[in-house]
């Protein structure tokens, strides 16, 4: 007899696939997360609004996110901050060759004391403060705290955005783990029905009622249930060991979920209006600050061919071993400066800064396609698996009455062993398949949720 694949070449690798950890970043910070933390024990039980909040709250990579978007927060304060100036206090010591003037000569110094007065010295100590503001720049310090304040705004989309897919990422694991273990119970079930029936047909081959050929089909069918099973509790152990990394916890111990929902979701919006959010969502929203930021840089490119004035000022405390009493001097000056040639390379940085603006329009215009494509095929995908569920619910029935009706005829002499195997391997596909069906809906409708950034589907 042909071998059957396992029911989990058709359930779990669009799962697998759908729950992997969006942020390729993900394992390396789990992996160094979960280093130095002690092995626990005992199996994890976690309902799947228990292991979304977990997800949202504990995930690794998402924590790190939240840490770098503080981080992008306060550099932007920082930035916005030097608008005010700088003042540093200042102190130097030296020592000269020759006897030099302790202070800056003036006219009432020279008048006071005469010129043999004043004081000289080798040996000199200065200290105090000093002070800069800048007055205007041409509009770049205006500009580089915009793409500040842009680049904090962009690090927060960003969190926001990978907190759905977290959490997505979570939903989809745990309807993976629910229907890998849907699958064993109904690989379970078979096994212990070939089991039946090859202990019935031990004795019949014994009384000459049965041939041996029938014993060995349907010995080959029993070890090809065990081989499925094991396979199947492989995935599961590695659908177990992503939602438990996922979650920030230890890969090496066991999670226990609940069993699929019997009620499924539905979608609570017109895909007309999930379109009309589209353009609030993180991916379009970073693009756009990406476009604001190239604005401002190109504003600052022209602010180069503009002049600068700085205001600037000290008070310094001038004293030496020959002096009694140190001598203050201060000073005040406004610096203007007016740029006249560079070489052509303010024109090329300038010129740089319109072509990136050109490209950030562009990536903005295809973020915006992009999206809407992706909410198209996952209003498709939902639609097909609410469609597959009901199709997967007569399968059941079907497989379940074929499978009955088979037993009956083998029973009464009027079937073939095949006959009997077929529709017990195809009763328990079918509850595989409905398996699948529950968990593609739920992971559809998650999708759903990730791509708009709001809970739609519920």
């Amino acid at each position: 007899m042909k071998r059957r694949l396992s029911p989990l070449v058709v359930l779990a690798a669009p799962l697998l696939l759908a729950g992997v950890l969006s942020a390729q970043e993900a394992p390396a910070v789990q992996a160094s997360a979960n280093a130095g933390r002690q092995p626990a024990t005992g199996p994890i039980h976690l309902t799947l609004q228990q292991a979304i909040d977990r997800a949202v709250k504990a995930n690794p990579a998402l924590m790190a996110l939240r840490h770098q978007k503080l981080s992008t927060v306060k550099n932007a304060k920082a930035v916005a901050r030097s608008r005010w100036g700088d003042i540093n206090a200042v102190a130097s010591y030296s020592r000269y060759n020759d006897d030099w003037m302790v202070r800056p000569m003036s006219e009432e110094l020279f008048l006071k004391n005469g010129f043999a007065g004043l004081p000289w010295d080798r040996n000199q100590v200065h200290y105090g403060v000093t002070l800069q503001v800048p007055l205007y720049l041409g509009g770049t310090l205006k500009h580089t705290i915009r793409i500040a304040r842009f680049s904090s705004e962009q690090t927060a989309t960003l969190f926001t955005g990978t907190r759905w897919q977290t959490r997505f990422n979570a939903v989809s694991l745990y309807t993976a783990a629910q229907s890998l273990d849907t699958v064993a119970d109904a690989l379970d079930e078979l096994i212990a029905t070939l089991q039946k029936t090859k202990e019935r047909l031990d004795l019949m081959v014994q009384e000459g009622k049965r041939p041996e050929v029938d014993r060995l089909k349907v010995l080959e069918q029993y070890q090809d249930a065990i081989a499925q099973r094991e396979t199947i509790n492989a995935d599961r152990i590695k659908v177990g060991s992503l939602l438990l990394a996922l979650l920030g916890e230890n890969p090496e111990r066991t999670v226990q979920v609940d069993p699929l929902p019997a009620s499924m979701p539905t979608l609570h919006a017109t895909p007309e209006d999930l379109a009309r959010t589209l353009d609030s969502v993180s991916t379009v929203r970073r693009a756009r600050l990406e476009l604001d930021k190239a604005r401002s840089s190109k504003k600052i490119a022209r602010a180069a061919f503009l002049p600068r004035i700085v205001a600037s000022g000290n008070y310094m405390q001038n004293t030496a071993p020959s002096v009694d009493n140190a001598l203050d001097t201060w000073q005040f000056s406004v610096g203007l400066s007016i740029p006249l040639f560079a070489g052509g390379s303010r024109f090329e940085r300038l010129g740089a800064a319109k072509e990136s603006q050109q490209a950030a329009r562009f990536a903005l215009q295809n973020s915006k396609l992009q999206v809407a494509a992706r909410l198209r095929e996952a209003l498709a995908r939902f639609q097909a698996a609410k469609a597959e569920l009901e199709a997967g619910k007569a399968r059941v029935a079907a497989g379940n009455e074929a499978a009955r009706i088979e037993n009956i005829r083998y029973e009464a002499g009027a079937g073939t062993i095949e006959d009997l195997l077929r529709a017990d391997a195809r009763r328990e596909e079918a509850k595989a398949f409905l398996a699948r069906s529950r968990a593609g809906v739920l992971t559809a409708g998650e999708g759903i949720n990730s791509i708009v950034e709001k809970e739609t589907v519920k």
